[in-house]
């Protein structure tokens, strides 16, 4: 029971750090958007869909790395899981936020395809050279301590 309840506890506070995190990068990316394009106003309504837009995006991230629901899964069906679902999530918020428009819709499909698959990618040879790194100090650690005991054996 005491992991369930940190399991929990980890969800809300990835939640509430994922939404500051994420809205603060938004507002950033909107200002400076705004900025070069010379409009004064940001409206409340866009502003609150970009709030619900990031609610939604980093809850569905905590589904998928926070091992309150899925329990067994390895990191790389999580990040596969997690890129097909965030990728029909933001496919979503697109069309009703009107990025993707009727004209030029394969050009920006193939764009977004192109994008989320570079960044699989990267993540997938990111967590590679990760887990050789710790593999190989797992290694000499063990090979120490292995040293170690048989030392404590001759004598």
């Amino acid at each position: 029971m005491r992991s369930r309840k940190k399991d929990i506890i980890q969800f809300f506070v990835w939640m509430r750090n994922g939404i500051a995190f994420c809205t603060s990068w938004f507002l950033v990316l909107i200002l400076v958007y705004n900025y070069i394009c010379g409009n004064q106003t940001i409206s409340t309504v866009n502003l609150t869909k970009m709030v619900f837009l990031v609610i939604g995006g980093v809850f569905v991230f905590n589904l998928f790395f926070t091992h309150l629901l899925i329990t067994k899964l390895t990191f790389i069906k999580r990040l596969t899981g997690f890129m097909i679902a965030i990728s029909i999530y933001e496919s979503f918020w697109f069309y009703y936020l009107d990025f993707f428009s009727a004209e030029g819709v394969i050009t920006q499909w193939i764009v977004f395809v192109a994008i989320i698959l570079a960044l699989y990618l990267i993540c997938i040879v990111i967590y590679q050279n990760y887990s050789k790194r710790q593999g190989e100090l797992y290694t000499q650690a063990l090979q120490k301590y292995q040293e170690k005991r048989s030392k404590e054996h001759e004598k």
